[in-house]
């Protein structure tokens, strides 16, 4: 086994030490190093907060897009599947807009082709009722369709689907 060659400078030297570690240093250590610690967790606390809070603000504003594309869809499908005239400088701005809807959803592929999919049947339906054709009938029945596909594909990107069955 080693044995430890203590000298007397060493003993010196930890007597040394020992004055000037005292209860007060030991003391202020541990609050410098508790400040330290609580400085740390509320930096970090922050940035996690922020970035929550700008996650909730981006989804917030999406949300609000789809809702406003839902509104316009369903103007439109109501105001070309009704009976009554057709006011053609209401709807041309309203049918750009939806058209333009198809490209500001690109992200959510389905979203995009519902979109599409249901402007399509709107045009046909404005052509229909401008030049009195026989097929409104049946086009009316695609607006029906295609309106709930498009409510649908929203639906299971914001999650309105799953609210609406923990409320049944």
């Amino acid at each position: 086994m080693a044995r430890l060659d203590i000298t007397p400078g060493d003993v010196i030297s930890i007597a040394v030490i020992l004055t000037f570690v005292t209860p007060q240093i030991v003391t202020l250590t541990a609050s410098i190093l508790a400040l330290a610690g609580s400085l740390l967790t509320i930096l970090v606390g922050t940035r996690l907060a922020l970035l929550k809070e700008r996650r909730q603000l981006l989804w917030s504003k999406e949300l609000e897009r789809f809702l406003a594309l839902e509104e316009l869809a369903g103007q439109l499908v109501e105001d070309l599947a009704s009976y009554r005239t057709v006011d053609r400088s209401r709807l041309g701005p309203k049918l750009e807009e939806l058209q333009q809807s198809a490209g500001r959803f690109s992200r959510y592929d389905e979203v995009r082709r519902a979109v599409l999919q249901l402007q399509n049947t709107l045009e046909r339906m404005f052509a229909a009722r401008r030049d009195h054709t026989d097929d409104e009938q049946e086009l009316r029945s695609d607006l029906d369709r295609h309106l709930k596909q498009l409510l649908s594909a929203c639906d299971q990107i914001t999650g309105r689907d799953k609210l609406n069955h923990r409320r049944v």
